[in-house]
Order: C-alpha cells, then structure tokens, then sequence
C-alpha cells in the first residue's frame, strides 16, 4: 500500500465526488460550485486525499486574509471511522502557511463532525441561525494558527493574540 498523498481537485474529478456529495451532505455543493472553485476561484484549494488511486476525502479551503476557511470537508462513507478523518486535518492544517486563523462552519447536529473539529483546537465562536436549505444553525467554529500535530497530542493550542 503507498502512502496516501495530497493534490489539487481537477474538474474530472466532480464525476466522482458529486453523487458522494449527495450521500455526505444534507445540502450537496452543485457542479458549478465546484467548478468555480476548481477553476476560477483564485483564493481557492480544492484537495483531494487518495491513496493507491482511491478517493479517501476531499476538501476546498479558502485561503484569504490572513484566514484559513475550511468551507468542505469530507471523507469517503467507506473511510469513515478509520483515522482519515484526523490524518486529513493534520495534514490540512501544515497547508495554512501565513494564515492566523482557521474557519469552518458545522450543523449544529453532526456531533462526530465538532468532535474531530474540537480535538483540532476549534472552538465555537458563534452560531448562525438557519444557515441550512432547512433551517438549521451552523456552528462557526475557529481556532488560531499555527498548526503542529503535537499539539493535538499534547492537547495544547497556541494563542497569537
């Protein structure tokens, strides 16, 4: 087995994604949003995590003002549950560069979602009422940057204020 590895999402790759999209997310991001992202979107990084030519995860940042926003993020139904979803996070969070701060916006009801948020140091800074199709409040959660997997560990977080 090779080691899993990071690249860019390319416009053939939405073939693949979007019917898991629809399974993941309660509100799917359309075909054309991903391809603006993919193509046009120049505060974008579309990423895709596979190993041995298999899709684990996919995400798209924004990376703009000093910020980090994490606007999707999934792992594949047949990885979940298996560590990938931390392995993605720790391997995302090296990629914010200069940026002080991480975003990402979460329903309020997926628990395993805060969950694996929470133990990357995010902390809910406030709640956006009927953010969904249908209704239901987000949770804007941030934590500030940077980013080191020992801290995780350790249970640690920097402050930069």
């Amino acid at each position: 087995m090779s080691k899993p590895q990071l690249r860019r999402m390319t416009l053939e790759d939405l073939d693949y994604i979007l019917p898991r999209e629809k399974v993941l997310f309660a509100d799917p991001w359309s075909r054309r949003s991903y391809e603006f992202e993919v193509s046009r979107n120049k505060f974008s990084l579309p990423i895709i995590l596979e190993q041995d030519n298999s899709m684990i995860g996919y995400t798209v940042i924004w990376k703009l003002y000093g910020e980090f926003h994490i606007a999707t993020f999934a792992i594949m139904p047949e990885y979940q549950n298996k560590g990938w979803g931390s392995f993605f996070m720790d391997v995302l969070l090296k990629e914010a560069d200069d940026c002080v701060i991480a975003l990402l916006e979460v329903r309020k009801s997926n628990l395993s979602a805060i969950s694996l948020y929470r133990k990357y140091g995010f902390r809910t800074v406030r709640v956006r009422p009927r953010y969904y199709k249908n209704g239901e409040d987000a949770l804007l959660m941030q934590r500030h940057l940077p980013y080191s997997p020992e801290e995780r560990q350790s249970g640690t977080e920097h402050d930069n204020h």
